[in-house]
């Protein structure tokens, strides 16, 4: 399949702090990439660097990011790719709508191409029905709406001119498990109707295999374990990964505590010597407090930790 976005060895970060760092993936056509963590390891601010939308005290230091086979690391004129060939839906629906102006005047906006009413009109009416939304919905206004519909609003106006990528940044935040499902199916379905990619951020891993063909776990800035979605949930390598997936509710045996990860994701101002998991690590080792281990390649994935391969010799 042809590749639609790369990143190679992405730094994000200014003179003072470095939050991501060595960053390196692909997504491929009609894919779905899922970007996995606790909060603070970097996802959304990965979507953010390729979109080119980061805080203004934060830059690209490093790396080369491609779309379509074209280095855009130095494109200014993003808003010819920004919201028409990549779309985004931002967390928190509700803070993005505003509240002043219906559903489809927002939408309307957000199209790129056309000026004739009557044909917009016509669009927006076309992706509300394939949102599974009314035609009312047109008419109204953000607080008529429920979160679940609020979120098919945004989806809709991140795909109106049909990108070739999506990001979703945790688009099912807040949304009760029925409601998130049935996003989650949306999305899916999309993938096939607009023949588009996406790169899903999510912190629950098993939300991530069901709807991926591909994981990404990330922690404090760095990859630490990408591959195929299924054998990274059935067989986890990276020690983070693995205590993801044990706190999941469904691992719980009957009777068992709830199951958390002890300690917390380190700041980027204090990250510690080597490996950032190192401190919440349970099969850490001398080398783990003193180096950063690489990513290899190992059994279908890359995987970046000491307890696999000859890395344990460097």
């Amino acid at each position: 399949m042809r590749e639609i976005l790369k990143l190679e060895n992405v730094w994000v970060g200014n003179q003072e702090v470095k939050i991501l760092r060595d960053i390196n993936f692909e997504v491929k056509e009609r894919e779905i990439l899922s970007i996995v963590g606790e909060s603070g390891c970097g996802k959304s601010l990965t979507l953010r660097t390729i979109i080119k939308l980061l805080p203004k005290n934060l830059k690209l230091l490093e790396g080369k990011i491609y779309f379509e086979e074209k280095d855009i690391t130095e494109f200014q004129d993003m808003e010819k790719i920004r919201g028409k060939k990549i779309g985004m839906i931002f967390q928190e629906p509700s803070s993005y709508l505003n509240p002043l102006f219906t559903i489809g005047n927002q939408i309307e906006e957000a199209i790129k191409n056309g000026k004739d009413r009557k044909n917009k009109k016509d669009r927006v009416f076309k992706i509300l029905e394939e949102m599974g939304l009314s035609k009312n919905v047109y008419y109204q206004y953000p607080h008529q709406l429920s979160g679940g519909m609020q979120q098919r609003a945004m989806i809709a106006m991140a795909i109106i001119n049909n990108p070739y990528l999506l990001l979703a940044d945790e688009p099912t935040t807040a949304l009760d498990i029925t409601t998130a499902f049935g996003i989650v199916n949306l999305l899916k379905n999309l993938v096939n109707i607009h023949n588009m990619s996406i790169i899903f951020v999510t912190h629950d891993i098993s939300l991530a295999s069901f709807i991926s063909d591909k994981i990404i776990v990330m922690y404090a800035g760095i990859i630490v374990e990408k591959g195929n979605a299924e054998l990274i949930y059935n067989n986890p390598f990276h020690p983070y990964t693995k205590k993801l997936i044990n706190c999941l509710p469904e691992k719980y045996q009957k009777g068992e505590r709830i199951k958390v990860i002890d300690g917390e994701v380190p700041t980027y101002k204090n990250l510690p010597k080597g490996c950032p998991f190192n401190p919440r690590c349970e099969y850490k080792i001398e080398i783990c407090e003193k180096k950063l281990p690489e990513e290899i390649a190992l059994e279908n994935r890359d995987v970046r930790c000491f307890k696999y391969g000859k890395i344990m010799e460097s």
